[in-house]
């Protein structure tokens, strides 16, 4: 479903000063699979689902879904996506925001028992009535996971999707990812932290310097007598 073939981004940072962003990206992910995006801050991660968004378009090489580009994908079966950042009007109740969004997609009793069961699902039925600018930083990132699910996307995007989440919740966001996959579905989740991207995911890439360091196969890995994962890694 989606192919990142030798793909490479570079940018001018200054008149004499080439930055090389991504080089030599190459990977297919297969509808069904929950693939991982791991990294240090400034590793290429977000660069790599930005290219995936179409939002910035390689320099050499091609990035595919479903064989359109992906901006033309976007644009014709759209995308759930949470950013790394949840960016949303500040005055907006929350109610209002997620049916702002889903009628992007959605109309009349289709577009509320969307926001019903997406408020259901982040349990955020207390905070419905409250300003986005009034929601705690966890209440926030559920209301920004909330929306990616407003639609029955094929494809779902999370950038760092336990950044400010306490631990029932990130062991909530797990739950939520096992039961959004399906078999004709791609789930990306993007972090930091691989330790959370071996619990829900079938291959971790680890990306440095915009490029892939190695691939984890997270099926195909034992565990020891502790219960730690033994990696299986190919490059």
């Amino acid at each position: 479903m989606i192919e990142f073939r030798d793909v490479a981004l570079s940018y001018r940072r200054l008149p004499l000063q080439r930055v090389v962003a991504v080089h030599d990206f190459s990977l297919t992910v297969v509808p069904g699979e929950c693939g991982g995006l791991a990294g240090p801050n400034g590793a290429g991660k977000t660069t790599i689902i930005s290219l995936l968004l179409g939002y910035l378009r390689p320099t050499s090489g091609t990035v595919s879904i479903r064989g359109l580009s992906p901006r033309h994908y976007v644009e014709r079966y759209g995308v759930g996506y949470l950013p790394e950042l949840v960016s949303i009007n500040r005055e907006w109740p929350l109610r209002q925001t997620l049916e702002r969004l889903a009628l992007l997609d959605l109309l009349g009793a289709a577009m509320r028992a969307s926001v019903r069961d997406a408020i259901a699902r982040l349990d955020l039925a207390a905070h419905e009535q409250k300003l986005v600018k009034e929601l705690s930083k966890g209440t926030l990132q559920r209301l920004g996971i909330a929306q990616t699910g407003l639609r029955e996307h094929e494809l779902l995007i999370f950038d760092e999707p336990t950044h400010g989440l306490d631990p029932i919740w990130t062991s909530a966001f797990r739950k939520l990812v096992r039961e959004l996959r399906t078999p004709d579905r791609v789930i990306i989740v993007a972090s930091h932290n691989l330790d959370e991207l071996e619990r829900v995911c079938d291959r971790v890439v680890i990306v440095g310097g915009g490029t892939i360091q190695r691939i984890v196969d997270v099926r195909g890995a034992a565990r020891n007598a502790s219960g730690d994962l033994l990696l299986q890694v190919s490059t």
